[in-house]
């Protein structure tokens, strides 16, 4: 029986990768369609095109949960959550911060930041479609393939530790680029947790979300501040990058204030899973604590 079990999770394992490649194929392809398109001179608006390789990428999972005849919103952890829980989750977003902007920092040591280098189309055309595509589609759609679908079908098969670090790599992965897998693998991690804490995708939808919206307003910011100086942003950025030890030691200043947040947004998950009373997820998350009691 044991061996069953250990076989069905094999080929249930190989069946999510399948997946994930099906998802990283889709993002791929469909943005080297919207590249071909460009070429031929045919720009498409990219509230269009930056919906529709989100929506992609969710596809997969979608059509894998239906053809099993399960219950959709379920099998994605769509679970109310308390009004507290959301209350708790915005500082917890804000304690992730550093970790992310660590990760951001140290990788551009190597590879440029991919954020600033497309600060011009995102702010081309319509900033309402860019904010749509890069604070409701993403998230939206990113957090129903890696944390609704793969970690949630992940976690039924191997350790929560395991499902967590394979849903954050596939995570990072997606992202196509150096720079944005490094911390999105970070964010991952989190991400995972959270929802794990509160048995909730809503919980990672409104992280991301407001990760976004920050990364959004600072482009902005930015690419206005460097019109006003009759400077291009990506010029700037890239400039910066490749200058000194800029980047090295404002990377370790920021993995010691990462550090610094890690104790106190690792309570914040505990607090979450306290709650929301979900006995699990306190007894996994919270067994340092019962000990030491």
């Amino acid at each position: 029986m044991n061996n069953t079990k250990v076989e069905n999770a094999k080929m249930e394992g190989v069946k999510l990768f399948i997946v994930f490649l099906i998802m990283v194929a889709a993002n791929y392809l469909s943005s080297m369609a919207v590249n071909a398109l460009y070429n031929h001179g045919i720009d498409l608006p990219i509230g269009v095109y930056g919906t529709l390789i989100e929506i992609l990428i969710m596809v997969p999972a979608i059509v894998y949960i239906l053809a099993r005849k399960e219950d959709l919103f379920d099998s994605l952890g769509f679970h109310k959550i308390k009004f507290s829980t959301v209350l708790l989750t915005i500082p917890l977003t804000f304690l992730s911060l550093p970790l992310l902007y660590c990760a951001n920092v140290l990788s551009q040591l190597f590879v440029p930041n991919t954020l600033a280098q497309a600060s011009g189309e995102l702010t081309s055309g319509s900033s309402l479609a860019s904010y749509f595509v890069m604070a409701i589609a993403a998230p939206v759609c990113e957090e129903i393939a890696m944390r609704g679908f793969q970690f949630n079908r992940f976690k039924k098969i191997t350790s929560l530790l395991a499902a967590v670090a394979i849903s954050a790599v596939m995570f990072g992965i997606l992202h196509l680029n150096i720079n944005q897998m490094c911390y999105a693998i970070v964010l991952g991690f989190v991400f995972a947790y959270a929802n794990y804490a509160s048995g909730s995708i809503w919980t990672s939808i409104i992280m991301h979300f407001i990760i976004n919206s920050i990364g959004f307003a600072a482009v902005l910011f930015a690419t206005a501040s460097a019109e006003a100086a009759g400077e291009n942003l990506a010029e700037g950025a890239e400039a910066l990058r490749t200058t000194g030890n800029f980047m090295l030691v404002t990377g370790i200043i920021l993995l010691v204030i990462s550090i610094i947040c890690f104790f106190p947004l690792r309570k914040l998950i505990r607090k979450i899973a306290k709650n929301e009373n979900n006995q699990e997820a306190m007894e996994v998350l919270c067994k340092k604590e019962k000990a030491a009691a």
